[in-house]
């Protein structure tokens, strides 16, 4: 009898792990910065995938097609699509929306991070490009999870909020670095220029391609060189900044910097992160904003002109294949 109870006991003990196994809510999302975001608060209740690479904005569809085929298994049978809303990953979500009714005929309910009202959710955003909006963005996501999957609301709170401490601890700035870069003038792709004022608290000169085009900025160096040679002598770290972003484009403000270097103004030309996967060993969106913390430091504690290592770096060849990510947080 002893022995019966035990091969029971043994076969419900099985049982129960595989049941908790198959529970896990398999997620698809567009791009690395949900996936990011998913698995931070999803944990092991959740295994996410991306579709789309951390390139720019325009995205190859013959490259998400080729990830489409090799996790279609994943894809076919997945319980939530996340994506981001608007234009930036319209392309992968029309893509996935096709190759699962083409294939096997099925329809995709998007849950879109856009379209998540601060009613439901007080701080909700698709913004993740500052502290204070990563916080909004987590809590967004952490929404939808919990409306996919209410029975580990609970877990997914608990990762939230634990997460909600890692952004804390990641982008709280020393008193010493807010005041090392509190003066430091930078002309930036505008997509950028939130993180650098509103986390960084950085002076935007000005922003590119809006409200100014690169032209535009060129023009003016040259006509009034003696205005920005004054704002790099007023700045403690002696120069200005041409900060770009790889998501737009490395090379889209390389003549502003041309501009300045050859009116003699002391100046340096960086390329900011603003997706995971972007580089070696940037796993997560924390990851890219320590990157960006510290290419400004280290260059001014440094003082000498020193490109964004990104150019040495093998991303544009990578960045013409899909990375594709199907591993759970640990």
């Amino acid at each position: 009898m002893k022995k019966i109870i035990g091969i029971i006991l043994t076969l419900f003990l099985i049982c129960s792990m595989l049941i908790s196994g198959a529970s896990a809510l398999n997620v698809v999302t567009t791009m690395p910065n949900i996936w990011d975001v998913t698995q931070e608060i999803g944990g092991d209740k959740v295994t996410a995938i991306y579709v789309a690479p951390p390139t720019a904005i325009h995205i190859s569809s013959d490259t998400i097609d080729a990830v489409l085929q090799k996790n279609s298994d994943f894809i076919r049978t997945a319980d939530l699509f996340i994506g981001q809303g608007g234009g930036m990953d319209g392309t992968p979500i029309t893509k996935v929306t096709e190759f699962r009714l083409t294939n096997f005929g099925e329809k995709t309910d998007w849950h879109l991070i856009n379209e998540v009202s601060t009613s439901e959710v007080p701080n909700a955003t698709n913004v993740y490009d500052n502290p204070t909006s990563l916080i909004g963005y987590a809590q967004t996501i952490a929404y939808i999870l919990k409306t996919a999957d209410p029975a580990n609301a609970e877990t997914y709170d608990a990762n939230l909020a634990a997460y909600l401490k890692k952004i804390s601890t990641v982008t709280t700035l020393t008193p010493a670095e807010k005041e090392l870069l509190s003066d430091v003038p930078i002309i930036c792709q505008f997509r950028i220029k939130n993180q650098v004022e509103t986390w960084l608290g950085m002076h935007v000169i000005t922003s590119y391609p809006k409200p100014e085009t690169v032209q535009a900025i060129v023009d003016d160096i040259h006509a009034d060189p003696a205005k920005y040679s004054k704002i790099a002598e007023d700045a403690k770290c002696g120069k200005i900044f041409v900060v770009e972003n790889i998501v737009a484009g490395q090379d889209i403000g390389k003549s502003i910097h041309e501009a300045l270097t050859d009116e003699k103004i002391p100046c340096e030309r960086v390329v900011f992160l603003n997706l995971p996967k972007s580089a070696d060993g940037i796993n997560s969106i924390l990851d890219y904003y320590t990157y960006n913390k510290a290419l400004i430091i280290d260059s001014i504690n440094n003082d000498t002109p020193t490109q964004s290592p990104l150019p040495a770096l093998p991303i544009i060849g990578a960045l013409a294949c899909a990375v594709l990510f199907l591993t759970r947080r640990k």
